[in-house]
């Protein structure tokens, strides 16, 4: 029922009772039906009664009076797959053929999931927990059909010919038998990842093909040519830990005694997750997520949660999966056509230390990162290595040229600045089951931290904050020898940076003043042609402002020499002494044109309103329902952009930016 080839996280099929071999990376692929045996960077299961041992053996040495502690805190990226915008295709809608863009990833081949998809015939959003089908005309669009989720929220959609797949998250409540509070750990919440098969065939009546629940939180799913990777993270479930009775030193020994008793006694049912499949007829199968000889733990402990990645042909839809799992608290992935690598931290109880005690951890703290070869569809393992630090997110790993280029900054999280921070760019190559690091520069940014990273060929640009913006350019043409060769200091920082051609860059983010105290929305135009010279030679600042794509890729469009922000502004004055408040609230796409060295704001993107409104009393709330006129993300489909919002659909014609239509959901 569930089972295919194991090709899953790394495309693990480890035989039982088989030892560990190290594969030499220049031998050629091995045989998609042979077992693919993982060397020595990570342990391996022979059983389920070792995996077991091992669960126990490193939970008794961290379990304390009041259990786990709950979800271990890792800095840097919440663990995704890095991946890229598919190629055009015909959409499933039929019709006639359109141009189209499709969702701004990083890398090419592989297609993001987000809560709009669309193949330029359809529209699909599920940006409410709701799932719309929208038919595109000449322009405009009709809302043929719609699908209600009423006991979960679906994060994001994927879509391959007439097949979505909605993923989410259930957070508690009796929706499963997963949900059963007894099961989850004190300090744990219930987090259970549900995933829809949806068949939209028939665009006015999508309807549920089938759902598989599972034990874990929903981190990132991906699809490369109709094969689905699916990626969580679970924490240990059913390990109902005592706590102290009473205060004082002894009542806390006797907890800690007593939790690891309780954790000596717990099965694997308490550490890998568990899965309930459920057919449109309402039949259901269930049992472990995982085999126990696909789960493997990095040599360097990184925590007690189960990272899982599923594949699923979609062919055969989700009824049947590959599986992997590694036994780690916090990763980060990143995957080429041919190449699938995991970053792994070592396990940190932050928590419990002081500033000092953090800053010495953070200076010595190093990141693991393990490369799979996986160009034959089973991928094996290749090599290991680690780079000083935290990585920030998907765009801070990038391989070319068979090397993995890595940005890391020593400074251990979103919030954290300190003194001794600096970042660096570490080249890695493999050389026999290593991930030699062959090159590096470092002292970027002292004292701050990373906040936007983007790899084109042999350069690397990265951009660090703390009051100023410096933007480095790396020359990563000779890798043995990586080196800054130009640097700019400007006000703000660029979040996102995009390339726009003949040797621009554009970075969105926020301007600030000289103490760093941001400022609004600024979109800014980099000469970059001469790396020992980049330059700043426009920029357009949007006072008090906020976009999206300051934060995700995905909300950012590039088409034409036009870029698409969604923005937001909110201001706030006391109208009166009574202390009653007069807001004004706008929002819109914020359309710039790019043009040679100059960018112009050619004009703001307002879904249903004009311009901006001032928001006196409730009733001004109720009639104008700001929230649901905030974009989401931007379409763009035969030289019409389509908006997304909570509330519909505007439609405005790129070259004149006129407001052609809003349909409301």
């Amino acid at each position: 029922m569930r089972r295919t080839a194991l090709v899953g996280l790394f495309g693990l099929m480890l035989a039982a009772c088989s030892p560990a071999v190290i594969e030499d990376p220049e031998e050629p692929a091995p045989d998609p039906t042979s077992p693919v045996i993982v060397g020595s960077a990570f342990q391996t299961f022979s059983n389920c009664d070792d995996l077991l041992e091992y669960y126990i053996s490193e939970a008794v040495d961290i379990v304390g009076p009041y259990g786990l502690g709950g979800p271990i805190w890792m800095f840097g990226e919440r663990t995704a797959v890095d991946t890229a915008a598919a190629e055009d295709s015909a959409g499933s809608g039929g019709g006639a053929d359109r141009s189209f863009t499709e969702s701004n990833n990083q890398v090419t081949g592989v297609d993001e999931i987000d809560i709009v998809k669309t193949d330029g015939n359809r529209i699909y959003t599920i940006v409410d927990g709701t799932l719309r089908v929208g038919t595109v005309g000449d322009p405009g669009i009709t809302i043929a059909g719609s699908l209600s989720f009423r006991d979960w929220w679906p994060q994001g959609i994927l879509l391959e010919g007439n097949t979505v797949l909605a993923v989410g998250q259930i957070w508690g409540g009796d929706v499963t038998p997963l949900a059963s509070d007894s099961r989850i750990a004190p300090g744990y919440s219930t987090s259970i990842t549900r995933i829809a098969q949806i068949d939209v065939t028939d665009a006015s009546n999508p309807r549920i093909v089938r759902t598989l629940d599972m034990d874990g939180s929903f981190v990132s799913a991906r699809n490369v040519d109709g094969s689905i990777r699916v990626a969580l993270n679970s924490n240990p479930v059913g390990l109902e830990f005592v706590m102290p009775a009473g205060g004082g030193l002894r009542a806390e020994r006797e907890a800690t005694e007593a939790n690891r008793q309780i954790v000596r006694n717990s099965t694997l049912d308490n550490w890998l997750p568990y899965f309930v499949l459920t057919d449109a007829n309402g039949s259901t199968s269930e049992g472990q997520l995982l085999d126990c000889n696909t789960v493997m733990a990095p040599n360097t402990f990184a925590g007690i949660d189960t990272l899982s990645l599923l594949t699923f042909d979609l062919n055969t839809g989700i009824g049947a999966w590959g599986d992997a799992g590694v036994v780690a608290s916090g990763a980060t992935m990143y995957a080429t056509a041919d190449s699938t690598y995991l970053a792994t931290q070592r396990w940190m109880n932050w928590g419990i230390m002081t500033d000092a005690e953090s800053a010495d951890a953070a200076e010595g703290f190093t990141t693991q990162i393990h490369k799979f070869d996986t160009a034959s569809g089973v991928p094996r393992y290749v090599a290991s290595g680690e780079v000083k630090g935290f990585l920030l997110n998907q765009f801070a790993m990038d391989e070319y040229a068979g090397d993995l280029r890595v940005a890391s900054t020593t400074s251990p999280g979103d919030w954290w600045f300190s003194d001794e921070s600096e970042s660096r760019v570490t080249v890695l190559r493999p050389s026999g089951q290593t991930l030699a690091e062959i090159g590096l520069v470092d002292g970027l940014g002292l004292t701050e931290r990373i906040f936007a990273v983007r790899f084109m060929g042999p350069t690397g640009y990265v951009v660090t904050f703390r009051q100023t913006d410096p933007l480095y350019v790396v020359d990563l043409s000779d890798p043995a020898a990586p080196a800054v060769v130009g640097e700019l200091k400007i006000p703000g920082y660029s979040a996102y940076l995009h390339p726009v051609g003949d040797g621009r860059l554009l970075g969105v983010g926020q301007d600030a003043d000289e103490d760093g105290r941001v400022l609004g929305t600024q979109i800014s135009l980099f000469d970059v042609s001469d790396p020992a010279n980049p330059l700043r030679i426009d920029q357009i600042t949007m006072e008090s402002g906020w976009s999206q794509a300051e934060g995700n890729h995905l909300a950012f469009t590039f088409v034409d020499g036009t870029a698409l922000a969604p923005y937001e502004r909110w201001s706030w004055e006391l109208i009166d002494d009574t202390g009653k408040e007069r807001s004004t609230f706008d929002a819109g796409v914020l359309a710039v044109r790019v043009a040679g060295d100059s960018l112009s704001l050619a004009g703001v993107l307002r879904t249903e309103l004009d311009s901006a409104v001032v928001l006196e009393g409730d009733e001004d709330w109720g009639r104008v329902d700001p929230w649901r006129m905030v974009p989401q993300r931007t379409i763009v489909i035969d030289g019409y952009v389509y908006s997304i919002t909570y509330g519909g659909i505007a439609i405005h014609n790129l070259d004149t930016l006129t407001r052609i239509t809003f349909q409301r959901f």
